[in-house]
């Protein structure tokens, strides 16, 4: 039986919504899978749930110190991070 992915996932992040206590809708799949995506392709396959836990726990922190905006970027700049990373030229 092949399965809807897209139905799935939508599930399974309403599922982790509702059991951590987080708002409905809370989280933009679009960006966090392009994310994931640029991470995994640009710098290492393993960078991708990496790169998206790390930017969580940065807008984590900054709404936790009420940092947090309504245009953060986070997510953007760690995109243009990964876009133009070339592994050979980092420390």
């Amino acid at each position: 039986m092949t399965q809807d992915t897209p139905a799935v996932l939508a599930r399974w992040v309403e599922a982790v919504e509702a059991d951590l206590g987080l708002p409905a809708g809370s989280v933009d799949l679009t960006e966090i899978l392009d994310l994931a995506r640029d991470a995994a392709h640009h710098v290492a396959r393993p960078a991708a749930p990496v790169t998206a836990y790390l930017v969580g726990y940065a807008r984590g922190l900054a709404s936790a110190s009420g940092r947090a905006t309504a245009d953060d970027d986070v997510a953007d700049r760690t995109a243009r991070l990964a876009l133009g990373w070339d592994a050979g030229s980092r420390p």
